[in-house]
């Protein structure tokens, strides 16, 4: 496009987002839509965001100093100075690069943006990827001038007017959006594979009671079971060499790359509930049992997003607490028993996924758009 259509078209589109894949990733799909429509496109995010080199490969990115302002006074004294250099260094990019608009994907890294953004008079876009609106979305509700959701129904939207709230649905990458296929053959005979992940900050929790709820399961179903373990503790080798020793294929990593491939190939997998991984196995259609994160500043989200999608059929919440060795050797040996349980839940998956999410998502960047 030439500069003048790029004008015309609104200028560049920033996007913010916080460090975490679960924040990074949809604003990744997003970027990648609105170049392919001809927008210029900026992300800030934080050093952890700057990470995902690949997500990041051929789109413009700053990255910015970022803060919890978990800590005590001390910590919220730290966190209020890097928001205040942040904003100001994203104010001075977003002026040199003519900006017209703002879309926060949350994360606290995502805050100071959205500040410099709305200085300048420009539109700020939310979008939320939970069942609950974030605490960075939640500061930056009053501000915003549209909100772009994942679910039907969003906690924390309330007094916001409904007119300006468009389900668009979570956008996935493209590697996710290729895995999309028929549910892989399950019955007798046939392989089960089981995927973990913790996200992408990983999860030890499964690195400690998956391995020994799989050893307790019948020889039988050991030989077949085919898994795929996100795990970086440095027992790791050791974990994939005493699975293998009880007859289970097993490949136990810190990150898989191949995301996309795994999901296609996987009869079910044992997950956080975060928004992202959600809406991944939704739109490639999987079931999972999910195991909400018990701490942190998401724990009510995962709680919510987990317990929705075992509503909607989706799958199985487990609270961490309850995560032991016995009762997943339990659950896992009655769905692999089971000739319609998992290929059940996995079309009740596949009938929640929004593989439109990005084109959603920029259709609500242009409504938006001044001019």
């Amino acid at each position: 496009m030439t500069g003048s259509d790029d004008s015309r078209r609104g200028g560049t589109i920033a996007l913010a987002a916080g460090g975490t894949g679960g924040h990074l990733f949809p604003a990744e799909a997003l970027a990648r839509e609105l170049m392919a429509r001809g927008h210029p496109v900026v992300i800030h995010t934080e050093r952890r965001g700057a990470a995902y080199a690949s997500a990041l490969q051929g789109i413009e990115h700053v990255v910015l100093p970022a803060r919890s302002l978990a800590g005590g006074v001390a910590g919220k004294a730290k966190a209020a100075l890097a928001i205040g250099l942040a904003a100001s260094r994203a104010r001075t990019d977003l002026r040199r690069r003519g900006a017209a608009l703002m879309v926060g994907f949350g994360g606290y890294p995502s805050f100071a943006p959205a500040l410099a953004a709305k200085s300048l008079g420009l539109p700020l876009l939310l979008h939320e990827q939970a069942t609950r609106l974030s605490m960075a979305n939640r500061q930056l509700l009053r501000m915003a001038d549209g909100v772009a959701t994942s679910f039907a129904e969003v906690a924390g939207l309330e007094g916001f007017d409904p007119a300006k709230v468009w389900q668009t649905g979570n956008p996935v990458r493209q590697s996710i959006l290729d895995a999309r296929g028929d549910y892989p053959p399950f019955g007798e005979g046939e392989p089960l594979r089981l995927l973990v992940v913790g996200g992408s900050q990983s999860a030890q929790v499964f690195g400690e009671v998956v391995p020994p709820a799989l050893l307790a399961l019948d020889p039988g179903v050991r030989r077949r079971l085919q898994v795929s373990l996100q795990y970086r503790g440095e027992d790791a080798g050791e974990i994939g060499a005493r699975l293998a020793l009880a007859g289970i294929d097993a490949d136990v990593r810190p990150f898989f790359e191949d995301m996309g491939a795994r999901l296609r190939a996987a009869h079910l997998l044992i997950a956080r509930a975060g928004a992202t991984t959600a809406a991944d196995l939704l739109v490639v259609g999987r079931p999972a049992i999910f195991v909400p994160i018990p701490h942190g500043g998401s724990r009510e989200e995962q709680r919510r997003n987990a317990e929705t999608l075992a509503a909607a059929g989706v799958g199985w919440c487990v609270p961490e607490p309850e995560l032991t060795p016995e009762a997943l050797t339990g659950l896992l040996a009655e769905l692999f028993a089971s000739p319609t349980r998992l290929p059940q839940a996995a079309r009740a998956a596949a009938a929640l996924g929004r593989p439109d999410a990005a084109a959603l998502l920029a259709d609500a960047v242009e409504r938006l758009l001044p001019g």
